[in-house]
């Protein structure tokens, strides 16, 4: 394994939370299935977008959502820690 799949998949637990977090905090939401799409839980475009920006804020990161097949914790909590591996 290198030396970024190691880091990565190290932070991926703090990772997942933090995005958890974010949404959470976003939304203000408590009931979001982290496995669940967050459009189909009602989740809207403009507080995808500020999830989004939070998460970049958050990671100093550039996260670009065209890159995701889902929108849902585990997909934006991968494609985090990717970014943050190829730094």
């Amino acid at each position: 394994m290198t030396g970024a799949n190691t880091t990565t998949m190290r932070l991926a637990p703090e990772i997942r939370q933090s995005v958890s977090r974010i949404i959470r905090n976003v939304t203000e939401r408590d009931d979001l299935e982290p496995g669940g799409d967050l459009f189909d839980q009602g989740v809207t475009s403009l507080a995808f977008i500020r999830i989004v920006a939070h998460i970049n804020e958050t990671y100093n990161i550039d996260v670009d959502v065209a890159e995701l097949d889902e929108a849902h914790v585990d997909s934006l909590s991968a494609l985090v820690a990717a970014q943050l591996a190829s730094k």
